[in-house]
């Protein structure tokens, strides 16, 4: 008889994870509350780690043609100067897509597998060892529960496992504007001036993905549509771009942080931003993601024991997410409050950020993968 696991959450965690489940032989329920599959937001980064599952999986195949590799990463300040570059190669790959040609090659990928794709359920909690509670007041029984149902999860807030969502004071806003006029290398660059950043990216072939990021504190940062002719004097390199990002469609939220004590409960994984939601600093939301959902399949899908393999799953991954969750906050404190009168030595710290093997690669501890949990991609787990 088949095995069962129900999922909540028809996102970037959710269908991942029923893609892998589902190839393993598990018959995969995805509840999903929205009328359709969709993706809110704009543009998004996939590094090596994200790259490997999407590999595994066949999506990045899917959906190659219509992102962008990306060569390099720069960050420059407002006079335009560079004061910090990156090659982006091997383990520091980076491919950049819009969010929705990512969410419908995941979706394609689960369909494909078999997965069963519930709209318009929604999750209200689970019941350790049972299932799955909804709306409708249903119980979807199962061998393994799945919570992929974002930073407000309501499946790991049924569990009264303390945490949850914090709102950072950082405010983002995200644009996804047409042509490439304004990158028409493949190299992604964020501006800097005081503490505000803007970040530039080809994200595929017609496409440019835009974040600015500002202190919530900061209130003319905050209006939105923003205020043209004060990021122009902020930006005097790049201001005929706020001109185009005024009455683009766009979407405004603050960073938030999500702290879960426990990743397993039982027969039930809290997975994705509901287990790690982190500042997008680092761009590591949906790698991390991806990593997690495929070493939950690899680990759990064959184990005798369900509720032990679970929580084995978190011992042995869970610390890479929780090293890439304080580096992102890190990183967001330095840049949203490092003092102004401390600007003269802002690129001496920007420069050594990539500079500094050892602390490159502690901040980019997540882009190296697996591997440093001992799980090997071509499918074998070392002890």
């Amino acid at each position: 008889m088949k095995r069962k696991v129900e999922i909540a959450g028809g996102g970037i965690a959710g269908l991942s994870a029923g893609a892998l489940f589902a190839r393993r032989g598990w018959e995969v329920n995805v509840h999903e509350q929205g009328s359709e599959i969709r993706e809110v937001g704009a543009g998004i980064y996939i590094k090596n780690n994200s790259l490997e599952v999407l590999e595994k999986l066949g999506v990045l195949d899917r959906i190659r043609g219509q992102g962008t590799v990306l060569e390099r990463a720069q960050i420059q300040f407002a006079d335009g100067t560079v004061k910090q570059e990156r090659p982006l190669r091997d383990k520091s790959r980076v491919h950049t897509f819009a969010r929705q040609v990512l969410i419908e090659g995941l979706r394609d990928a689960a369909l494909a597998a078999g997965v069963n794709i519930v709209t318009g359920s929604r999750v209200t909690g689970a019941l350790p060892g049972k299932g799955l509670l909804t709306a409708d007041g249903g119980l979807h029984e199962a061998d393994l529960v799945i919570a992929a149902d974002g930073v407000h999860s309501a499946v790991r807030n049924s569990q009264k496992m303390g945490g949850g969502f914090t709102e950072l004071p950082t405010i983002i806003n995200r644009y996804l504007i047409e042509g490439r006029a304004f990158t028409p290398q493949p190299k992604t660059v964020e501006h800097w001036s005081g503490n505000r950043r803007i970040g530039v990216t080809p994200s595929g072939p017609d496409h440019t993905y835009v974040y600015m990021v500002a202190p919530a504190w900061d209130a003319t940062a905050a209006r939105f549509p923003i205020d043209v002719e004060d990021w122009s004097r902020r930006f005097p390199k790049i201001a005929d771009l706020m001109a185009v990002l005024h009455p683009a469609e766009g979407t405004q939220y603050h960073y938030g942080l999500v702290k879960c004590p426990k990743w397993s409960v039982g027969n039930i994984a809290i997975l994705g931003d509901a287990a790690h939601g982190l500042p997008p600093t680092l761009g590591q939301g949906a790698g991390l993601t991806l990593m997690n959902a495929y070493a939950l399949a690899h680990l759990v899908a064959d184990a005798d024991d369900v509720a032990a393999a679970v929580s084995a799953w978190e011992q042995r991954v869970r610390f890479i997410s929780d090293r890439t969750q304080a580096w992102a906050v890190r990183y967001d404190w330095f840049t949203r409050q490092w003092p102004t009168s401390l600007d003269f030595a802002r690129p001496l710290v920007a420069w050594s950020f990539g500079q500094f093997k050892c602390l490159n690669e502690r901040m980019r501890v997540a882009d190296r993968g697996l591997a440093q949990a001992g799980i090997d991609m071509m499918g074998e787990v070392r002890p």
